[in-house]
C-alpha cells in the first residue's frame, strides 16, 4: 500500500507553489481528502527482527572488506533511525526517514552530518532491496541534502609546535609524531604492530587499511625516536600502542589523548584526520606529485586525495605570475 503521507506532501508542494489569498481554507480542502489520527508517542516495542537485519547487513559489510570503523558508522545511523521512528525497516518509507532527519536538523547537526546520514541509509535500504527483504529502496526519493563547501585547513606550524609542547608523555609525543609523519588513519594507528615499522629504513608497512588493503607509508628520524623512547616504557606486546590498562589503545582512546591535548594546548579542531590533511598539503606544497601522496595515503581515488590538500592561496598566486605569459 502506497504511504500517503507522500501524496500530502505533493499536494502541499503543489498548493505552496501557487500565489494564494487563503492558504488556510486551500488546506482544509486538501486535509479533507485525508483521515487523520494522532502520532502516538508511546514507545512500542519492536521484534528482534531490526537486531538480525542489522547483524546480517554487518556480516555482509564485513564480507564486503568494509572498515570497523565504517561499518560502525553504517549500523549506528541504522539503530538511530529505529530508535526515532520505532518500527520494523521493513515498513519503513521515505516519509519515516524525512522524519528522521528533519529531527536530526533540529538537535543541531550540521547539513555535512545529516547527508552522510542519508547516504548511510539509503546504502542500508539498496541492501535490503537487494536482498528482496523490500520491494525498492525508498530513500531514492529524497534527494541529497546540499552542504556548504567548507575549506578544512591543516594544522600551521605554530598549531603543531603548541600540540608538541603540550605533550606529557612519551606515548602523546610518539602519537602525534606517527600521526603527522607517515598519514596513517586512526584505525591504523591503533591497528599498528611493531613489525610493521622498519626503524632502519623508516618505512611503515599498513597492513589493516581501508577496505583490507596494504601499502607501504614511511615516517621521519624525528617520529621514530619519540616511537622508540615510549617502546623502551611500553607494555609487553605485539601492538604498538596500548592503554593505561595494558589494553590495544582504541580510536576513541587516541580521541581522547588528542582532545586533551588540545584544551592544554589551547588548539581547537584537534583531531586524528586532521593530521592525515597536514601529511598531504605539506608533501604537495614541497612539490611531491599528487599520484605520489595518493599511493601513500592509500586512496583508491585520486579526487579524494586533491580534496586533502590544502593550498596556500600565495602559492597559487606565485605560480600564476610563474607561468603566466
Amino acid at each position: 500500500m502506497k504511504d500517503c503521507r507522500e501524496k500530502l506532501l505533493k499536494d502541499l508542494e503543489v498548493m505552496l507553489e501557487q500565489k494564494l489569498d487563503d492558504y488556510t481554507n486551500a488546506i482544509i480542502k486538501i486535509l479533507a481528502n485525508y483521515e487523520i489520527i494522532e502520532r502516538s508517542t508511546e514507545i512500542i516495542p519492536v521484534d528482534n527482527e531490526n537486531e538480525r537485519i542489522l547483524k546480517r547487513y554487518a556480516a555482509c559489510l564485513s564480507i564486503d572488506g568494509k572498515s570497523k570503523g565504517t561499518i560502525y558508522q553504517y549500523i549506528r545511523s541504522c539503530k538511530r533511525l529505529v530508535e526515532t521512528v520505532n518500527k520494523p525497516f521493513t515498513e519503513m518509507g521515505a516519509y519515516d526517514v524525512r522524519f528522521y532527519l528533519a529531527l536530526e536538523k533540529e538537535r543541531g547537526n550540521s547539513n555535512v552530518s545529516i547527508e552522510n546520514q542519508r547516504a548511510n541509509l539509503s546504502a542500508f535500504f539498496q541492501w535490503l532491496t537487494d536482498e528482496e527483504l523490500i520491494p525498492k529502496n525508498p530513500i531514492t526519493k529524497i534527494k541529497p541534502i546540499k552542504c556548504k563547501d567548507e575549506i578544512k585547513l591543516p594544522f600551521s606550524d605554530i598549531e603543531l609546535d603548541e600540540l608538541r609542547s603540550a605533550c606529557k608523555t612519551k606515548k602523546e609525543r610518539a602519537i602525534i609524531e606517527l600521526l603527522l609523519s607517515s598519514g596513517i588513519r586512526v584505525s591504523e594507528l591503533t591497528e599498528m604492530k611493531i613489525k610493521d615499522i622498519n626503524f632502519s629504513t623508516l618505512a611503515v608497512h599498513v597492513v589493516n587499511g581501508k577496505g583490507d588493503k596494504e601499502r607501504m607509508t614511511y615516517t621521519t628520524e624525528v617520529s621514530a625516536k619519540h616511537l622508540t623512547n615510549y617502546l623502551n616504557d611500553k607494555p609487553i606486546g605485539e601492538n604498538l600502542f596500548y592503554n593505561k590498562n595494558n589494553q590495544v589503545l582504541e580510536p576513541g582512546g587516541v580521541r581522547y589523548i588528542l582532545n586533551t591535548l588540545a584544551k592544554r594546548a589551547g588548539v581547537e579542531n584537534v583531531h586524528p584526520h586532521r593530521f592525515r590533511r597536514t601529511f598531504a598539503t605539506n608533501l604537495a606544497k614541497r612539490g611531491m606529485d599528487i599520484q605520489d601522496i595518493q599511493a601513500l595515503l592509500g586512496h583508491s581515488n585520486i579526487e579524494t586525495t586533491m580534496s586533502y590538500v590544502c593550498i596556500d592561496n600565495e602559492k597559487v598566486k606565485s605560480a600564476y605570475r610563474k607561468y603566466i605569459v
